[in-house]
């Protein structure tokens, strides 16, 4: 991870040696914590052949640079890159021995990427996303490998209370395709065409999405497509961020170009980087702040942005880039009016970071609530993956 002529010379791999190379990142990775414990004299709860294997690769010397700040982030940015470019996954992402079974016919939602079926994995139900490529030789597949690749690597490596938690690749329920596997949520998505959540959640609801947020780019992760379709809601009532199709790492070579998104809820710089005084597109955690703006206005009024002003896209489109944002309802309160107008700051240096934001929004709403109130989920609450 400190040489880049080693990674050069890595990033050339293919076949098995590339495999190997991708396990053990991957491996790495998820061991990372565990190590940085031993080196430091914990990790008590580590025992048996484990905690000998692990031990012994300290004992030897073999790690160099463990605790510095950026190995993780250099590290996934690394595994993602090695896996689009040699077409494989990790071997740890695959579903094995637990075959899914009673597996819709067909899917029960989809978007402009992929369906979702809804199937079960011992014995609880979950979602199957499937990217709608058929991996076959030909050009297809050339484009469709990366971006699996990336979404699923990205995803499997985001591990917190309001993010949909990833439990691995399914290669056996839809021969020639690969799914993502994840919980299903059956209250679904926080806003649905039938219209938002109750007026008197969504305070909380806000603040949760800002914190989800605040996780992803601290794990220098840019969402990418922040909008009230892509937020899910769980058992307990909790957002779940979710859909990390158009996710990227935020600085790097692999910040991907691709403009795809949604239009009403895309930052003027990605529809028109000059009118922002920019160069080049680029997602950047500004530009989610953007879309969080967004999905506040979404959440109280059950509707897209712009949809009781301009019908087309291309009236969208010009509105944004030229500085127009959408006009406040009476439904908006005061406070979450000021948060939004500061997300939709047309030059992105601008917009307040995600902790500047959860301070103002308890700030401004634990003023009407009683003092026993509490936001979000208890973080000492253990959980499983299927919660």
């Amino acid at each position: 991870m400190t040489s880049k002529t080693e990674l050069n010379e890595l990033m050339k791999l293919q076949g098995k040696k590339a495999q190997f190379i991708l396990d053990l990142t991957q491996n790495a990775i998820v061991t990372h914590d565990d190590f940085l414990h031993i080196i430091r004299g914990g990790s008590p709860q580590l025992r048996g052949p484990q905690r000998t294997f692990l031990d012994n690769i300290v004992r030897l010397g073999l790690l160099r640079n463990l605790d510095r700040v950026s190995i993780l982030p250099d590290a996934c940015r690394f595994l993602v890159a090695l896996s689009a470019t040699c077409d494989l996954l990790p071997f740890s992402l695959f579903i094995h021995g637990d075959r899914l079974n009673n597996t819709g016919k067909d899917p029960v939602a989809g978007g402009a990427f992929a369906d979702v079926y809804k199937s079960q994995l011992q014995g609880k139900w979950v979602a199957l996303k499937r990217l709608r490529v058929f991996q076959a030789d030909g050009v297809e597949n050339v484009q469709i490998g990366p971006k699996f690749c990336r979404e699923a690597l990205i995803w499997k490596n985001l591990d917190h209370d309001y993010v949909l938690p990833f439990l691995g690749v399914d290669s056996q329920s839809f021969p020639g395709f690969l799914c993502m596997v994840s919980p299903w949520m059956n209250r679904g998505p926080i806003v649905t065409n039938k219209g938002g959540p109750d007026v008197d959640c969504v305070p909380v609801m806000i603040y949760e999405i800002a914190v989800g947020l605040q996780y992803l780019h601290s794990q220098n992760v840019v969402h990418g497509d922040l909008r009230g379709a892509n937020i899910l809601l769980d058992d307990e009532g909790h957002i779940r961020l979710a859909d990390f199709g158009l996710a990227a790492f935020a600085d790097g070579p692999l910040v991907p170009t691709n403009r795809a998104g949604s239009t009403r809820w895309m930052a003027p710089e990605l529809l028109e980087p000059s009118s922002c005084g920019l160069e080049a597109f680029q997602r950047t955690f500004a530009s989610d702040i953007y879309s969080f703006g967004c999905v506040g206005l979404e959440l109280y009024t059950g509707k897209p942005p712009f949809a009781e002003e301009i019908f087309s896209e291309g009236g969208v489109l010009l509105k944004i880039i030229t500085g127009d944002r959408p006009k406040f309802p009476p439904v908006v309160p005061e406070w979450c009016c000021q948060i939004i107008s500061k997300c939709w700051s047309h030059i992105p240096v601008n917009r307040p970071r995600t902790e500047t934001i959860i301070e103002s929004i308890a700030q401004f709403v634990k003023r009407k609530r009683p003092r026993s109130a509490s936001f979000g989920r208890d973080p000492a609450a253990k959980r499983s993956k299927f919660d």
